[in-house]
């Protein structure tokens, strides 16, 4: 008997060391939100007579209050834009100066169209260059929340324009770090939040997976950063559901009874995550049956405006590289048949198509977030680039 109860008590143990530990649910505080230094959005500043045509669809929503009345005291200067979207409401501007006597933004922060009830806003020189930060608080859900705006002047070219022309570079992501222990050890995290709130579509986690105590965030695909639409993340043994709050003033990561797959890692020199699809023409094939050949994928949409700047170049590389080994695999997000066959014939596009929802399975695959997207991808299967623009691909 002792020796049958000695001979279960070294399985019992020996189970016990084999068998990682389950962690209950795991939950962090953060800090005090801080701008992240990278801008969302370039916005055009406008003659009013463009800034009207532009967005006169728009101006039919209710989310879009157009400018109706405007400071009496503009000078000749003055150009007009949109896209200050906060609580629902995409804001228009107008944006008057000079380089010699400063500039001066009129902005309909209250969303009433009437830009002469909303105090002007001046831009500063900081670090050599001209920008205003303006903070506000937003009804929720939960009561007020905090939401920070940066506005830059620089000179930025257009999807469709030939020549630079004075823009607003908008920054309104906002980072709230923490730290959590995980797998027993301590994992720095961040919070990226749009306008204040970080757990909508738009929102990002990251975690310094290196522990070299900075966040990648400048790598395209970072194996550091997360989309809160992919909603479990890796750690050890275990799989991990991170649950954000709204505001972003916590973390929680609940772990999963089974592992799930580790996400591919999208940077140059790993393997291109293989997928299956049927082209537009009803034909079936594999990612993987292009072994051989030099890959890109094109993500793209008809309703994208930068998708259609793009199209002549991408078909020029096609018509110049095809017969040396290039081939293209469009992966269509959102358009109905008509409209992707009407575009694909518009610009004589000769390569297979598949169409999807918007986030549909290929775009989560590649983690895709905006149209246009690339990918190039080497004749042994393996990420060349995951930022390629058409007009860079040469022979």
């Amino acid at each position: 008997m002792k020796i049958a109860a000695f001979i279960l008590f070294i399985i019992y143990n020996s189970i016990l060391v084999a068998t990682p530990v389950r962690q209950a649910e795991l939950r962090a505080a953060t800090e005090a939100p801080v701008l992240f230094a990278k801008p969302t959005l370039l916005m055009e500043a406008m003659e009013e007579e463009e800034y009207r045509k532009k967005t006169a669809q728009l101006s039919r929503s209710s989310l879009f209050p157009s400018i109706k009345r405007k400071p009496p005291v503009l000078t000749a200067n003055a150009r007009y834009g949109s896209g200050l979207i906060f609580a629902g409401l995409n804001r228009s501007w107008i944006l008057d100066g000079d380089a010699k006597r400063g500039y001066v933004l009129y902005a309909d922060l209250n969303g009433n169209g009437d830009l002469t009830d909303d105090p002007p806003l001046k831009f500063e020189d900081r670090d050599g260059k001209r920008s205003l930060v303006y903070r506000t608080a937003v009804k929720g859900g939960k009561g007020d929340y905090p939401v920070e705006i940066m506005l830059e002047l620089t000179s930025a070219t257009q999807p469709g324009r030939v020549a630079p022309k004075l823009s607003l570079a908008l920054y309104d992501r906002t980072l709230r770090t923490g730290t959590i222990r995980v797998g027993g050890r301590d994992v720095r995290f961040g919070l990226l939040g749009v306008r204040g709130l970080y757990n909508n579509e738009h929102g990002e986690i990251l975690f310094d997976v290196n522990g070299d105590g900075k966040f990648d965030t400048h790598t395209r695909n970072s194996p550091e950063v997360y989309s809160v639409s992919e909603k479990y993340v890796n750690f050890g043994d275990f799989s991990h559901e991170f649950i954000v709050d709204p505001y972003g003033q916590s973390l929680i990561l609940r772990q999963l009874a089974a592992k799930l797959p580790d996400r591919a890692i999208l940077v140059s020199g790993n393997p291109a995550p293989d997928f299956s699809f049927t082209d537009t023409s009803g034909q079936s094939r594999r990612l993987s049956d292009y072994r051989g050949k030099v890959v890109l994928l094109d993500f793209w949409g008809s309703w994208c405006g930068p998708c259609r700047a793009e199209a002549p170049k991408l078909v020029s590389a096609y018509r110049r590289l095809h017969d040396r080994g290039l081939e293209i695999i469009g992966i269509n997000g959102g358009d109905e048949e008509i409209d992707s066959k009407s575009f694909t014939t518009e610009h004589a596009i000769a390569w297979p198509q598949m169409r999807e929802d918007v986030g549909g399975p290929v775009q989560k695959l590649f983690r895709v977030e905006s149209f246009p997207a690339y990918y190039l991808i080497g004749r042994d299967g393996t990420i060349v680039g995951n930022s390629i623009k058409p007009g860079e691909l040469i022979g």
